[in-house]
């Protein structure tokens, strides 16, 4: 998730929280709650990668019965991407970072949250519509991404470790 909070802008000081300081997986769906409920005035939105989404999908229904009007964002490429370069070697089976392609939007519709599944721009409708109101629950993007090898602008970093 390091990689995209580059590209996203906030309005203040008030207007970001990153979770992934200390290589934390799961907190971010919690940390969208607790930023939703200090500033309700404003859009609250959580993006998440699809592990730390599935980590914490209990959190939904929080969201959900609360009708929390927040938008969450789960970048879903079926793989805990950072995992891959602590894994990496000859000998290595990637098995236990990777996983089946998970329909995040159909579990947030279970739990009471409008979702969709987005895989290019033509379904980015639905949020137009949601943004549009009345906004009396969350919505849950499930953005299907492309697989880059797992979080490609860590392997240096991670290079020896």
């Amino acid at each position: 998730m390091g990689y995209p909070s580059a590209y996203l802008s906030v309005p203040d000081e008030y207007g970001f929280c990153f979770t992934q300081a200390l290589q934390s997986i799961g907190l971010g769906l919690a940390s969208g709650i607790g930023a939703a409920l200090a500033r309700p005035g404003r859009l609250p939105v959580a993006a998440l990668g699809d592990g730390g989404a599935l980590m914490s999908v209990a959190e939904l229904e929080t969201v959900a019965r609360l009708g929390l009007p927040m938008v969450i964002v789960v970048y879903n490429d079926a793989g805990y991407g950072v995992e891959v370069h602590h894994f990496a070697g000859p000998c290595v089976d990637l098995d236990a970072v990777r996983f089946p392609d998970t329909d995040v939007a159909a579990i947030a519709l279970g739990f009471g949250c409008d979702a969709v599944t987005v895989r290019g721009e033509a379904e980015l409708g639905v949020v137009s519509g949601w943004l549009a109101g009345p906004r009396d629950r969350p919505l849950l993007i499930d953005a299907k991404i492309a697989d880059d090898g797992g979080s490609w602008w860590l392997a240096e970093a991670f290079r020896g470790h």
